[in-house]
């Protein structure tokens, strides 16, 4: 059972947070017998688009729409739809071997099972499944009450490193929704401004080094009981 490497660098722009992902994965891809890397950061003001939103004709508008907001538009290293987090967040970045051909499933299911454990230990409702008209939907997000997204959680999987990353706000949500509403506008994807949740919307005065300190221990833990799946 390997140990996992904590790493809370962050980068000098939006640009360079994700670039700093890519070279760990690309370390990772290039070390023998890796061990898992955990990175959780406050990152800068970022709109960060799935790749297949890259290819769309309104990318050029909804980009300037991320900037007319003071986002930084980039693109994500993990699939799903555009989403967007500024210094008031956390995001979570756990890179694991793929080398054993783990369900993409398993992961998802272990991870939101432990981002859903961290936020109960902090007393939110926490519970695992979308939120109707929540933005980038998926399955496995993590949600107050069954009424607002609190975790967004995506992967990437490459031969020889897996990406799981997530995101949480931590602050108020107006700023957070004002830049989502209108990316997706420009984009013409429906959504629900209001199933935006934020931890202080939540009644949770926690700090980001608190809640770091608290995704670390969980996720460290769940990695922990899941081992033999993921090493």
């Amino acid at each position: 059972m390997k140990p996992i490497t904590m790493c809370g660098q962050v980068g000098t722009d939006a640009q360079s947070d994700i670039d700093h992902t890519l070279a760990l994965m690309r370390e990772m891809q290039a070390v023998v017998v890796p061990s898992p890397i955990l990175r959780v950061y406050a990152p800068r003001p970022t709109v960060a688009f799935g790749r297949r939103e890259s290819l769309m004709p309104s990318f050029a508008a909804a980009q300037e729409a991320a900037r007319d907001h003071g986002f930084a538009p980039v693109i994500r290293l993990a699939g799903g739809r555009a989403v967007a987090y500024d210094e008031s967040c956390l995001v979570i970045d756990l890179l694991t071997p793929s080398d054993r051909h783990i369900a993409n499933e398993l992961v998802f299911d272990v991870v939101s099972e432990s981002m859903r454990r961290v936020l109960v230990d902090l007393g939110v409702d926490a519970r695992v499944g979308a939120v109707r008209r929540e933005y980038c939907a998926g399955p496995h997000s993590v949600n107050a009450r069954g009424e607002v997204k609190l975790v967004g959680i995506a992967q990437r999987v490459t031969r020889g490193a897996r990406l799981v990353t997530a995101s949480v706000a931590l602050g108020p949500a107006m700023r957070l929704r004002s830049v989502v509403d209108a990316v997706y506008a420009a984009m013409s994807l429906d959504w629900d401004p209001q199933t935006f949740g934020t931890l202080a919307g939540e009644g949770v005065q926690a700090s980001p080094e608190e809640l770091a300190q608290g995704v670390i221990t969980g996720l460290a833990l769940t990695h922990t009981e899941w081992a033999e799946p993921f090493v």
